[in-house]
């Protein structure tokens, strides 16, 4: 298998599959990802402690869950008589697992802003709780934790957030896209 490393113009993507790795799989996955841009996209799994101080069946967790997606690959390096267990960095999926992050949270953005379009809001002054119309109406217009009269939210501030990040995702998208 054949191995290509980013490019300059890749560094977009490195810079948010490093951000989504993190938050999906945590610190060690960051590492392992690290490691492996530096070493040609390629660790073995024996070397894993040595060389990165992760315990081998903590890398060899984190490395598994990150192959279910199909951003590495496993394998395996006959050196002499003794067998190496390898994981390769799959540039290919790489991308795809990013946009396809990338397109489920603007989805996600996107029913939210539908939601706050679509619904009176009512917030709690105290807690900040907020409250659709109907919740608000069950409730006798009480916020159920602290018991104050709730406001109507002006929600023009979330809609127009929503709004930005979307054009944000958007643009990440394209960008991507025309890598």
């Amino acid at each position: 298998m054949v191995v290509t490393l980013p490019r300059k113009e890749d560094n977009a993507l490195m810079r948010i599959a490093r951000d989504i790795i993190r938050k999906t799989y945590g610190e060690i996955a960051l590492q392992l990802f690290d490691y492996m841009l530096e070493n040609n996209g390629y660790v073995a799994e024996e070397t894993l402690t040595k060389d990165t101080g992760i315990k081998s069946n903590e890398g060899r967790k984190v490395l598994q869950k990150m192959s279910e997606e199909a951003i590495i690959v496993p394998g395996k390096l006959k050196t002499g008589d003794a067998t190496l267990h390898t994981w390769v960095l799959n540039k290919v999926a790489l991308k795809s697992f990013v946009l396809n992050r990338l397109k489920k949270a603007r989805e996600k953005l996107e029913a939210r802003l539908s939601y706050e379009r679509d619904n009176i809001i009512y917030e709690c002054p105290v807690c900040g709780r907020r409250y659709s119309f109907e919740e608000a109406y069950l409730n006798d217009f009480k916020c159920v934790n602290e018991g104050a009269d709730l406001l109507e939210s002006n929600n023009d501030e979330i809609v127009s957030l929503l709004q930005l990040k979307i054009k944000e995702l958007d643009e990440k998208i394209a960008e991507l896209s025309e890598l």
